[in-house]
């Protein structure tokens, strides 16, 4: 590591999000006394899914929700630090909607309100509120214009929660169909909205959310060449246009042609590498959500023996690579980088799964990240 004494790195803490408890432990005193259990934890990442979704319930029952968990931060010694949308909201093409309406009713009656459940908290606020449909994916006219409207939501959304003193973070995904996929694409968001509007808006990266770039990846000229000799494209993910003209024996050249027009359907090989995320945007990243992966899978295990076994998601490494963020020369027109940056437990467990096994797989998580992180608040580079 470079010795260098400009350089701020950012303090890390540990943190949980309450999604393990979602059906089973729903009042906040109950998921609160249920986070104490599992070990040394002062941080929370309250789920919307958790029963506090603005769209199913009311401005009282949000009023209630807040005081109470209010109470049980001062009697557990806990902290509701961020404040995430859930698996409802990830349903549904939200922001991207080509209706303005549908695009408005999600910022009005989901986002707005979560930004003032979170400015009550003394929270930051997080989710992902669009996708894009294969309609749009199949036309790059549509599909620019969809992410217009997406980035002008974001830049709005943004501003609101600038209004309202709140830090703002877009989750990173892995896939088209999702966007925030790839590492350009990230940087080119962050950058068009911080300049919409002079408002960060940051990202949340995800331990094992680069499962599925290797997935598209541009096929080589020579394999074009093959696909077009074939007139078959094979398992290649491409757009309908694209496969249409292979299986018409269209010329090589006019496939490239094609191929240029759909980039946006294509990753790099860096966007399925974990660590070229953290060490490239890891000072963006408020909240880093963690969960274990052998890197080919995003089904949110804890960091257990039997996980870790063949788990990519190291510590230490982790660390390293958020430093190097630091280390590296700031993109052009990005927010300023982040100060602290929470690392928090996203692990999902099934319906079927007993309460016993979920608190212990909790638990075990939790010890071997503190054997790591020995008290919250320490900087990266003293972690390593």
């Amino acid at each position: 590591m470079k010795e260098d004494k400009a350089i701020q790195y950012p303090r890390i803490h540990l943190a949980v999000d309450n999604c393990f408890a979602i059906k089973r432990w729903v009042e906040p005193a109950e998921w609160m006394r249920k986070v104490r259990e599992i070990g040394d934890i002062r941080y929370i990442q309250a789920s919307t899914d958790n029963e506090i979704d603005p769209s199913h319930n009311t401005q009282a029952f949000r009023d209630e929700w807040v005081a109470e968990v209010k109470k049980y931060e001062q009697e557990l010694g806990l902290k509701v630090a961020s404040f995430y949308s859930g698996y409802a909201t990830y349903r549904t093409v939200g922001i991207a909607s080509l209706s303005k309406s549908k695009r408005r009713a999600m910022i009005e009656k989901y986002f707005k309100p979560t930004v003032d459940v979170a400015a009550s908290l003394g929270a930051q606020v997080g989710n992902t509120l669009s996708a894009y449909s294969d309609t749009v994916l199949q036309n790059p006219e549509m599909f620019r214009l969809t992410t217009d409207y997406i980035e002008n939501s974001l830049a709005g959304m943004s501003a609101y929660a600038n209004r309202k003193g709140v830090t703002f973070s877009y989750e990173q995904m892995y896939t088209p169909t999702q966007g925030m996929w790839t590492i350009d694409g990230c940087i080119s968001c962050m950058r068009n909205v911080y300049a919409h509007t002079r408002n960060p808006m940051y990202i949340t990266i995800d331990t094992a959310h680069q499962a599925g770039q290797l997935l598209f990846l541009r096929p080589a000229p020579d394999e074009v060449h093959k696909m077009v000799q074939a007139g078959e494209p094979g398992a290649c993910r491409l757009p309908a246009q694209v496969k249409k003209a292979i299986r018409d024996r269209q010329r090589p050249e006019l496939i490239e042609e094609l191929l240029d027009r759909y980039s946006y359907w294509f990753a790099q090989p860096r966007d399925a590498d974990l660590f070229e995320w953290l060490g490239i945007l890891g000072a963006y990243s408020p909240v880093i959500h963690l969960q274990q992966t052998d890197g080919t899978y995003s089904s949110h295990k804890p960091f257990t023996t039997k996980y870790n076994a063949a788990g990519i998601v190291k510590p230490k490494d982790v660390f390293a690579a958020i430093a190097r963020s630091y280390e590296r020369p700031t993109p052009e027109g990005l927010p300023p980088q982040v100060t602290d940056i929470y690392l928090a437990f996203e692990l999902f467990f099934g319906i079927t799964e007993s309460a016993d096994n979920i608190i212990s797989d909790m638990r075990e998580s939790v010890a071997w990240w503190r054997e790591y992180i020995p008290r919250d608040g320490m900087t990266v580079e003293k972690l390593i």
